[in-house]
């Protein structure tokens, strides 16, 4: 499933990638990110894939207490995934090896922008099921809380995220191509929230921008 870009850059949250959150921007900083959303723009080829599952064929998929509670009242699931595509690996790959200052920001603007992707793929399918009357939770990915990352092989297999979005996961539990975001949500014929894990447990705990600057998504 081929997907639109975003009309821009969100800069406020790619700053937060870079810890510059709140903070006045340097005007080197800046042309960064003019540089990085514009070579974004020329390489990337988002695509997405999307599977809704019945809650009673999803136990293959689940471990951990966090993403039982997050599916709490649920009746279905949706599987979500979605990629920057390999156009943006290799602009990474070229970045890193010869400006290491314009590699972090474009690495920094890559993750925001796949996170727009994911956020603008969930609005979509939150509107659809409304449409339908019922209710959709926001997105808990593997690696979160005490979901293990593990879970991820088999998550992008169920999706058939390979064939629809050009997605796959290594046997070391990397999404390939990198700046890609696997996720799911449970729906219901009630309103549901679902459960935002808390830090203690979460894979991503030591890389967490969130959480150094202490708003950590559990709040």
């Amino acid at each position: 499933m081929i997907r639109p870009l975003p009309p821009a850059l969100d800069r406020a949250e790619a700053l937060r990638y870079l810890g510059g959150a709140g903070k006045e921007v340097p005007p080197a900083v800046d042309a960064l990110l003019d540089k990085a959303a514009a070579e974004l723009w020329r390489t990337a080829a988002p695509r997405a894939a999307v599977r809704r599952v019945s809650a009673d064929k999803l136990a293959p998929l689940l471990a951990g207490r966090d993403i039982a509670a997050h599916l709490k009242g649920c009746d279905e699931g949706l599987l979500l995934a979605v990629t920057l595509g390999a156009g943006v690996d290799s602009a990474l790959r070229r970045a890193m090896a010869t400006d290491m200052a314009y590699g972090v920001v474009l690495d920094a603007a890559a993750s925001t922008l796949v996170e727009q992707l994911a956020n603008d793929l969930e609005n979509e399918q939150r509107a659809l099921l409304e449409s339908e009357g019922r209710y959709l939770t926001g997105r808990f990915s593997p690696g979160y809380g005490d979901w293990p990352i593990t879970v991820q092989p088999a998550f992008v297999q169920w999706l058939d995220a390979g064939r629809q979005a050009g997605i796959c996961s290594t046997a070391s539990c990397v999404l390939t191509p990198g700046k890609s975001i696997t996720a799911l949500c449970g729906a219901a014929d009630h309103p549901v929230k679902g459960k935002l894990a808390g830090c203690a447990t979460c894979a991503l705990r030591e890389t967490c921008t969130k959480r150094k600057e202490g708003k950590p998504c559990a709040q």
